[in-house]
């Protein structure tokens, strides 16, 4: 093998390397972005974004630990959803959660139509 091809070769793995740490990062970057958006008072912020001041997801977040705390009022939340069932509770959480999602759906369409417009040419930038 000559001299010259040896050198290219090792400068062409030295860049596949590099660009393989580099990838490495933005992954690292990336999954720690996605834990952050996954944590419980980030999806509460994305659900209900009034609760968006500190008050609002201090007092979620209160009462998160509460049902980690004490797993028994988790478990018996259920059990007094089952005896409201023939009221209709099930019913109306469902459409709630339907119009929770068809809000959120709106207001992300209505964000992209926003993005797609042209920019007027009258106006200043």
């Amino acid at each position: 093998m000559s001299r010259g091809r040896h050198t290219d070769m090792q400068a062409r793995k030295e860049l596949l390397l590099a660009r393989s740490s580099i990838e490495r990062m933005e992954l690292a970057a990336h999954v720690h972005r996605i834990k952050a958006a996954a944590a419980p008072s980030a999806m509460l912020k994305s659900v209900l974004p009034r609760l968006g001041g500190a008050g609002g997801v201090t007092t979620a977040m209160r009462a998160w630990r509460m049902l980690r705390r004490y797993p028994i009022v988790s478990s018996a939340v259920p059990m007094l959803l089952a005896r409201v069932r023939g009221r209709g509770i099930f019913k109306l959480l469902k459409l709630g959660g339907v119009a929770v999602a068809a809000y959120q759906g709106y207001k992300l369409w209505r964000a992209f139509k926003q993005d797609d417009r042209p920019p007027r040419s009258g106006s200043p930038r």
